[in-house]
C-alpha cells in the first residue's frame, strides 16, 4: 500500500473487522514528556502481516518506555484521515502509517508536519514524511531485488519455465511488484503466458481464476502470486485439477507467495507450496519506532529498508515466527 492503496504482497482482506487499539489509553507523546507515543494508522488490523507489524510497534515502543497505539482504518481512506486528525489533536509523540491514498491524505500530512511531529511511513513516501520504513520486497532495486530474485530462482529450477503471473487489485505497489517479477522473468529466460489479476483479493476467488487458467493451458511451469492468499487458492486450484506442487526440485508447478503469512508457512511444510517471501513485519513494527526515536532524538533517517528473506524448502528447517526471532532495536534486519 503505497500512493492510492499499497495492499502490495500484504493482501488486504476486505472483510477485515474494524479496530484494534494497541496499549492503553491515548496520552500525549509529546510536549516534555521523556516518554514515546507512537500512534499508527493500520491499512487493516486484522490483516497477519498487520498483526506483526503492530506486535512489533508495541514491543518497540515498551522498549524505550514508551508506548503504541493504533486505530485501523479497515481500508477507508476517509477513516485514516480520521485517524491521524486525532493523532495529531492528541499530541502524540510521533505518527506512522501505512497509506491507503496519498491523495486524500496530502492536507492531513501537512498538519502532521505543522504540529512538529515526527511522520513516519510504512512502504509510503511523502514528502511531509520524517522517514519511510520500506519492505525490500517491494523496492525493484538492481538484479537481486527479491522479485527478480525469484524469477532467478525459477530460471534456475526450471530453464526457460512457462510462468503464470498472478496480479491483484489496481494499486500502484501492486502494478509495481508485478512488473517488476514479469521483467525479471523475462530478463532470466522465462516465457509469460499471461498476468491475470485477482482483484478480489482472496483465496477462492484466486482458485477459480487458476481453474480457467490451467483448462486454457496445458504447460504451465510455474505461477508467480502476489501474495500468500492468492497462492494459496492457486495451490488449491492445481490440487483439483490433479497436478503436484513442485518443491523447486520435484515435479509439478512451481507456485510462489507473498507475505510469509502462517497458512504460507504450513504449506510449504506439507508440499502445497514452493515459497514465500517474508517481508518481515514483527522487525518493520521495531523499524518504525528506531524511526520515532531517532526522528525525536534529532537524527532522522530518511529510509529504513527491512530485509526480507524467501522462505521454501531448501530453508524451512531454518524458520523462526517473527516474535521468536529475538529482535530489539539493536538488531533489525535492516538492509545496509
Amino acid at each position: 500500500m503505497q500512493h492510492r492503496l499499497s495492499l502490495a504482497v500484504v493482501g488486504l482482506a476486505v472483510g477485515a473487522t474494524a479496530l484494534t487499539t494497541a496499549c492503553g489509553s491515548s496520552s500525549s507523546g509529546s510536549g516534555g514528556s521523556d516518554s514515546l507515543t507512537i500512534g499508527y494508522s493500520s491499512p487493516v488490523a486484522s490483516q497477519p502481516s498487520q498483526q506483526g507489524v503492530i506486535q512489533g510497534l508495541k514491543s518497540g515502543a515498551k522498549s524505550v518506555d514508551g508506548k503504541a497505539e493504533v486505530l485501523d482504518a479497515n481500508l477507508s481512506p476517509d477513516t485514516q484521515v480520521s485517524n491521524v486528525q486525532t493523532m495529531v489533536q492528541k499530541k502524540y509523540g510521533a505518527i506512522a502509517l501505512w497509506t491507503l491514498d496519498a491523495g486524500a491524505m496530502q492536507g492531513t500530512f501537512a498538519q502532521v508536519k505543522s504540529a512538529g511531529i515526527p511522520l513516519i511511513g510504512v512502504n509510503s513516501e511523502s514528502d511531509d514524511m520524517t522517514s519511510t520504513v520500506w519492505w525490500q520486497l517491494n523496492l525493484c532495486e538492481g538484479d537481486d531485488a527479491p522479485f527478480k530474485q525469484t524469477a532467478q530462482q525459477i530460471a534456475k529450477w526450471r530453464p526457460h519455465a512457462k510462468v503464470v503471473v498472478m496480479g491483484g487489485p489496481a494499486v500502484p505497489s501492486i502494478q509495481a511488484n508485478v512488473k517488476c517479477f514479469t521483467e525479471g522473468a523475462k530478463e532470466a529466460g522465462l516465457t509469460v503466458l499471461t498476468e491475470r489479476d485477482n482483484v478480489k483479493d482472496n483465496s477462492s476467488s484466486a482458485q477459480s481464476l487458476a481453474s480457467d487458467l490451467l483448462t486454457k493451458y496445458k504447460d504451465i511451469d510455474a505461477i508467480w502470486a502476489y501474495n500468500d492468499a492468492t497462492a494459496l487458492g492457486v495451490s488449491a486450484a492445481l490440487t483439483q485439477a490433479g497436478q503436484k506442487i513442485s518443491d523447486g526440485t520435484s515435479a509439478g508447478v512451481i507456485v510462489t507467495g507473498v507475505n510469509g503469512d502462517t497458512d504460507a508457512i504450513s504449506a510449504i511444510k506439507q508440499g502445497r507450496l514452493t515459497g514465500t517471501w517474508d517481508p518481515d513485519p514483527v522487525a518493520t513494527g521495531l523499524a518504525v519506532v528506531k524511526a520515532a526515536k531517532d526522528a525525536k532524538d534529532g537524527n532522522p533517517d530518511k529510509r529504513l529498508v527491512v530485509k526480507s528473506t524467501f522462505w521454501s524448502a531448501a530453508n524451512m528447517s531454518d524458520y523462526k515466527s517473527g516474535a521468536d526471532r529475538g529482535y530489539t532495536l539493536d538488531n533489525i534486519p535492516l538492509v545496509k
